[in-house]
């Protein structure tokens, strides 16, 4: 009986010391969430690892966005090439795809645009309102999430942690 309660107490060990080694990749780059640039291309968050990235969702028609976003733009002409800033349109009837390009344009900001074309951003990163910043460090694994405008001063302190 001693036997047995050991070896099962060897195992328990065993399975616990498992799950807590394996990498959780709850927090990390989904190949399965898509965006969709203006031309139509497609591209997974899994094509933004390697480098450190600040996605931002937003709309075109929300006050707040239109806030933050000057702020984006001033970061990543700072930043340059250290940092990917990936902007997705949360796109919706009030919201189609060329509204954001549209807006950028009109704004002269020179933000990346991609659209969340079938919302797989929007779910897996259970996005409930706009703006979102989602900072990630280079290989994709998420080190703050933020609803709502941020200071510059507090998205740069985010930035330099993913750097």
């Amino acid at each position: 009986m001693k036997k047995l309660l050991l070896a099962l107490a060897a195992l328990m060990v065993a399975g616990l010391a498992i799950f807590y080694f394996l990498p959780d990749n709850s927090n990390t780059a989904n190949a399965n969430v898509v965006f969709q640039d203006e031309s139509g291309k497609k591209l997974t968050e899994k094509d933004f690892t390697g480098k450190p990235t600040v996605y931002y969702a937003w709309a075109s028609w929300c006050p707040d966005c239109q806030q933050e976003l000057p702020i984006l733009n001033t970061l990543k002409e700072k930043y340059g090439d250290k940092v990917e800033f990936v902007g997705v349109a949360m796109i919706s009837q009030k919201e189609p795809i060329e509204n954001g390009k549209k807006y950028l344009k009109e704004h002269s900001l020179s933000l990346n645009y991609y659209s969340d074309v079938d919302s797989s951003f929007q779910k897996y990163h259970e996005i409930t309102e706009i703006p979102t910043l989602i900072f990630t460090d280079k290989n994709g694994k998420i080190v703050k999430k933020s609803a709502g405008v941020l200071p510059q001063e507090e998205i740069e302190s985010y930035i330099k942690e993913i750097l």
